[in-house]
């Protein structure tokens, strides 16, 4: 029986198919950098305007240090007479702490202080 006969077109087929790998490689390499790049730009840019935001935020806020908390009610007090803001239970700070001061003193609260 005769020997097969080598082919001359299996070393310049893998040769080929390297050498279209390496492209390929190259090519997708190149795409993922550039898209990479594009998404690094895009969150630089996210992050600047959320800073830009914050400071917004911040200067709408009235600048204070804390720059949290209740916000400010519109309420008066329910004194009669009495147009301070509200603080608690319908009153203002002077005359919360006036019903607080007769209810531990056992007068009973408003009643007392009316």
């Amino acid at each position: 029986m005769a020997r097969p006969r080598k082919s001359r077109l299996v070393p310049s087929l893998t040769t080929f198919a390297e050498e279209l790998v390496r492209a390929i490689t190259e090519h997708v390499d190149r795409s993922v950098a550039a898209a990479r790049q594009s998404i690094e730009d895009e969150i630089a840019h996210l992050k600047r305007d959320l800073s830009r935001l914050r400071e917004r935020a911040r200067s709408a806020n009235g600048g204070g240090a804390h720059g949290g908390g209740r916000p400010k009610s519109t309420r008066t007090c329910s004194e009669r007479g009495c147009g301070e803001p509200h603080v608690a239970r319908g009153l203002c700070k002077n005359h919360y702490q006036q019903l607080r001061y007769a209810e531990r003193k056992g007068g009973g609260g408003r009643a007392a202080s009316e």
